[in-house]
């Protein structure tokens, strides 16, 4: 199950890493955003988002995330895997009436939630929560039936 993890992991950093050096090879047109100055767009289904790289709602992206301390999502899907790291805050991301995924993730750890898995996302309260997701199709937010 480590290896597992490491995997996707790795894999998630790796096209970070290499996602901007494929698109631009040869080019010196590298960028920097300190913290203070990422700019956070609200979405239609609740938090806020600001790009890193791609278009999270067109296709391959990598999109940081950022929930207010004490608030969560409705119970929903996604038509996509995805997988998500924190950066600052605790967060659940569970799955209703399975007591066993709802585990404290707080900054440094990672989750992966396949396509079409019902869950609910969370931060706990205390700290706002910024999260980095990697998915290699197009973002959706799909409330549950």
């Amino acid at each position: 199950m480590t290896m597992i993890r490491n995997s996707v992991a790795g894999v998630l950093f790796g096209a970070i890493l290499t996602a901007p050096l494929a698109a631009e090879a040869g080019s010196d047109n590298s960028h920097r955003t300190p913290a203070a100055d990422v700019e956070w767009i609200q979405t239609p289904f609740g938090p806020l988002a600001s790009p890193v790289l791609g278009d999270f709602s067109a296709g391959q992206h990598v999109t940081f995330v950022k929930f207010a301390a004490g608030t969560k999502t409705e119970t929903h899907t996604h038509s996509n895997d995805y997988t998500g790291i924190v950066i600052s805050g605790v967060t659940r991301h569970y799955v209703p009436g399975k007591p066993k995924t709802e585990t404290d993730l707080p900054a440094g750890s990672h989750w992966f939630i396949p396509a079409n898995l019902t869950h609910i996302s969370a931060c706990m309260p205390g700290e706002d929560c910024v999260m980095a997701l990697f998915q290699t199709d197009a973002f959706d937010f799909l409330p549950a039936k």
